[in-house]
């Protein structure tokens, strides 16, 4: 939906005003398109016949066109893909001067060291009873991602626990503060998700 006084949000109605705004896109088409701009951002931007920067962006009218040349996406302009990015309850997205990037979850190697270089004082990482001793030996490192992926809360990280089908994991606390100001790579990459190239054991312990 998009509000002419407070731009583009999520929902019947406005939550600044409360007037019904302009519908873009039904929920099904959004999903749809979402999954579009994942797949071409983080993980085969081949297939759309594009080509990421360094950093992960691409123009938003290059990958308008890549996503409306694929079957049932003839509808879609920039103004949807525009309005994914901007509503994203995760934020995932990033616009730059008329390029959009995904921030986190890549499985191809892009530089993201221009994200913001900040955390809070703890970070929480899931993983199973089995993968947790040898995690707090050797650290936490990137398995099926180019990047570890850090939540901002133990919530959070039981919440990735249970997308990555772990019914009871074991929460581990990074002391992201300390790893940050000792030249650790930690950048901000969402509202709830951090990324680092690696956590080194010295800042990991199991969550109390």
């Amino acid at each position: 939906m998009f509000c002419p006084y407070h731009g583009y949000y999520r929902g019947d109605r406005c939550p600044e005003c409360g007037r019904r705004g302009m519908k873009l896109m039904d929920d099904e088409e959004a999903e749809a398109l979402s999954r579009r701009m994942v797949a071409a951002l983080r993980h085969v931007p081949e297939r759309y016949g594009i080509q990421l920067d360094e950093h992960g962006f691409v123009s938003v009218k290059e990958l308008t066109r890549a996503i409306r040349r694929k079957r049932g996406f003839r509808w879609v302009r920039e103004v949807h893909v525009v309005a994914i990015a901007m509503t994203d309850e995760r934020g995932r997205y990033e616009l730059r001067e008329g390029k959009i990037r995904a921030t986190y979850g890549h499985t191809l190697e892009v530089d993201l060291s221009d994200l913001p270089a900040e955390a809070p004082e703890k970070l929480y990482f899931p993983c199973t009873p089995e993968e947790a001793e040898f995690l707090l030996e050797m650290g936490i490192r990137p398995s099926d991602r180019s990047w570890v992926h850090l939540s901002s809360s133990k919530q959070k990280a039981r919440e990735a626990a249970m997308a990555r089908g772990i019914a009871e994991p074991v929460i581990l606390e990074v002391d992201a503060r300390r790893a940050l100001e000792d030249g650790v790579f930690i950048r901000k990459a969402g509202r709830e998700v951090y990324i680092a190239k690696e956590v080194p054991p010295q800042y990991v312990r199991v969550s109390e």
